[in-house]
């Protein structure tokens, strides 16, 4: 046989061995719970290419749900006590207590996840946070935009784009936004990263954009779920049916929250049970017609 057809085979066999789960066409939303009409949810449990529990969640932008974000602090605009270089954006809460206060407030909240990275991460505890990108909440621009960093958007006429925003564009269009790291996702193809693992959050759009999907994954927890890489996000939202996807903030941020019925639920799991302050979390409410 010639060196030609040897590399050949060796080529075929490599991507085989590296062919993983989310090859394996894509994932079938008919066998999903039904949190409300319109949200499906699913977990998964996989051994390779290594120990993952995998939430995942499909939004049906149909009309009848509306986005939240996170809103400015009482103290917005303020100097960051703790670091003083720093501005005050928003207040950080988990993204059970998040959904709380929005049933608080008489939204029918039935889902909410982790979102936007922030500073200060120093090592330093502070409360606030600042620089989450672009962040908006019911027209009222909370954090500017990051340059190169892509964001969910929620239009005012109901049409959604996960999208990097110009410096300067006008953004009174935009009813709500929340900023990611970057894109995992592009087109249908995955991009590269590096190799490690954490957990994750990622959220997705559907070519046609009818279709959200929101992802985590657990880790840090080498008998019960180790994490991924950001590319393997991309992966995984693409089996799950994304056309574009970007990886959100991770790590001990990441929250996978339901209403079950009387309370918040986080379904996911973080290492020894602590959960996260986060500077901005999305939320999902019915709309009763």
């Amino acid at each position: 046989m010639g060196k030609k057809w040897l590399s050949v085979l060796f080529l075929f066999a490599a991507l085989v061995l590296d062919a993983q789960w989310w090859d394996e066409g894509q994932f079938d939303w008919s066998s999903a719970a039904q949190l409300v009409s319109g949200i499906k949810y699913v977990q998964l449990e996989k051994s390779e290419p290594r120990i993952m529990k995998i939430w995942v969640m499909q939004v049906e932008l149909n009309g009848s749900f509306r986005f939240h974000t996170s809103k400015k602090a009482a103290e917005y605009g303020e100097t960051v006590p703790t670091h003083t270089h720093l501005k005050i954006h928003t207040k950080r809460q988990r993204t059970a207590d998040f959904m709380s206060q929005l049933r608080d407030q008489g939204f029918e909240v039935v889902a909410a996840v982790n979102g936007a990275p922030w500073s200060p991460w120093d090592g330093i505890y502070s409360p606030y946070a600042s620089n989450l990108g672009l962040l908006i909440s019911d027209g009222e621009v909370v954090s500017p935009v990051l340059k190169g960093r892509p964001s969910f958007i929620v239009y005012k006429d109901g049409s959604v784009d996960l999208r990097c925003v110009g410096e300067n564009e006008d953004l009174t269009n935009i009813d709500q936004a929340i900023t990611g790291f970057g894109f995992v996702l592009v087109n249908g193809n995955v991009l590269p990263s590096g190799a490690g693992t954490a957990p994750r959050t990622g959220y997705g759009l559907s070519a046609d954009k009818k279709y959200l999907y929101l992802l985590v994954v657990d880790g840090r927890q080498p008998d019960f779920s180790m994490g991924c890489p950001t590319s393997e996000v991309g992966f995984m939202l693409k089996y799950f049916g994304a056309f574009n996807g970007v990886n959100m903030d991770g790590g001990g941020s990441s929250s996978f929250v339901i209403w079950n019925g009387t309370e918040p639920q986080m379904l996911n799991h973080q290492p020894k049970g602590v959960v996260r302050a986060v500077g901005a979390s999305l939320g999902i409410s019915v709309i009763n017609q």
